[in-house]
């Protein structure tokens, strides 16, 4: 897909564009670039729930949850590949982009229109009474297909050093879903939310390929020389670590979903929310720490410096986020009605088990940057195994949220510590360190 000869290593750098911006900005830049995102998802639903009936939100979550999932999965983890590659790749960029970009959305639309045929209720909700069927069908296949390269735009500019681009892109994107949203979720019900995803999608998806053509064929401009990744250097990457950003999104969405189905949609609606609540974290987190691959890309020789140093601002930086969350949960969770708000000691305990959480997540950061592919897949799917397993094998007990729930929110926070000290044990003996060779 990648491969290429290799040609003269980049020797010469010209002007301001070839200067990436720094691990700190630049995963400051993706921190707050996901953290819109994941802010303005929230919003969203809450808006939603305000002007629509209970229903119509449920069968339009359904139909965004299922083409987020699959865009997801089918990105087989080249947005990190991207970030590792591209430093290297100088003037071999834009194929390495585009060769990528043509394989992931062709992938997630394909897939994408085999779940909506597996699923018709999918294309039904987006189709609505009006349209015929095949145009849900398709509508559907056009979003998960979109969505698939959305998020990977984000990782080719933080490569090619315009990360601060991710925040205005992502925030624009939130402002105008979210004004569709009251607009055509109003006028369409569950159709409209739809809509207001799969719209803005389509616009940002041409919009931003156009931006990424000039940008990344200025990037080559800059550079004299690059490396393009061998193919069997690429599926030695890709494979482990696609198969890692597979199960991660399934922990995102089959989480909430396991626990609506085993405690009732009373509780499960409470669990919703307030594990969305840690995903704004997680999410934020874990882009704050790509950056780590890209700054150990273009100074390998720094490694340990550069670990050091993101682990202690990541700790610095979330930690006290963490903190102010678990006080303000009642109050947070208030927003959304009482019911929720009950919930409030249950998001108390993910955020105790976030704060573990920050511990792996950085642990996955380093092995990604390290090229230590199947460390970070053996990791990755772990903690998530262990999740799943929790919540699948946490006796269902009736009564309100905060009793129900507790056990499930309480056995995410002890397999967190479980494999964060696991991770700290590691370390002190000195494992999982020097980078591999190659790219």
């Amino acid at each position: 897909m990648v491969s290429g000869p290799p040609t003269r290593p980049i020797s010469k750098v010209r002007g301001d564009d070839a200067r990436p911006a720094d691990g700190a900005g630049g995963g400051a830049a993706m921190s707050i670039s996901s953290a819109l995102g994941a802010l303005a998802g929230l919003a969203s639903w809450l808006i939603a729930a305000r002007l629509l009936p209970q229903a119509e939100v449920g069968l339009a979550a359904a139909v965004v949850s299922a083409f987020i999932l699959i865009a997801g999965m089918t990105q087989l983890n080249l947005g990190l590949g991207l970030m590792r590659w591209l430093p290297a790749a100088g003037c071999h960029a834009p194929p390495l982009v585009w060769r990528s970009l043509l394989l992931i959305m062709p992938l997630a639309g394909l897939v994408g229109f085999g779940y909506v045929s597996a699923v018709p209720e999918l294309a039904r909700t987006a189709a609505g009474a009006e349209w015929p069927h095949l145009v849900g069908v398709f509508l559907f296949t056009l979003a998960a297909a979109g969505w698939g390269a959305f998020v990977v735009h984000d990782y080719v500019l933080m490569a090619i050093g315009k990360p601060w681009w991710c925040v205005w892109r992502n925030g624009l994107f939130a402002v105008v879903r979210i004004t569709l949203l009251v607009v055509l979720g109003s006028a369409l019900g569950a159709k409209g939310i739809v809509l207001s995803w799969v719209g803005p999608i389509v616009v940002w998806i041409v919009g931003g390929s156009v931006v990424l053509l000039v940008a990344v064929r200025r990037y080559a401009r800059t550079a004299c020389g690059g490396v393009m990744p061998y193919r069997a250097d690429v599926v030695r990457y890709l494979g482990p670590t696609a198969a890692a950003q597979m199960g991660y999104t399934l922990l995102l969405n089959q989480v909430p979903l396991v626990v609506i189905l085993r405690f009732g949609p009373e509780a499960g609606a409470a669990f919703f929310i307030a594990w969305q609540a840690t995903v704004v974290v997680e999410t934020a987190a874990t882009y704050y720490t790509h950056s780590i691959s890209a700054a150990w890309a273009r100074a390998p020789e720094r490694a340990a410096e550069l670990t050091s140093s993101s682990r202690k601002r990541l700790l610095v930086i979330f930690l006290p986020l963490l903190a102010v969350g678990a006080l303000l949960a009642g109050p947070g969770l208030s927003i959304f009605g009482t019911g929720y708000a009950a919930a409030a000691d249950v998001l108390r305990v993910l955020l105790i088990g976030q704060a573990f959480r920050l511990i792996v997540v950085h642990e996955l950061a380093v092995r990604t940057a390290a090229g230590r592919g199947m460390a970070y897949a053996g990791l990755h799917l772990t903690s998530t195994l262990l999740v799943l397993a929790t919540v699948v094998l946490v006796p269902a007990a009736g009564g309100p949220p905060d009793e129900a729930l507790l056990p499930v929110a309480a056995g995410y926070a002890i397999v967190q510590l479980a494999v964060a000290a696991y991770v700290g044990v590691v370390r002190l003996r000195g494992h999982g360190r020097a980078p591999a060779r190659g790219h």
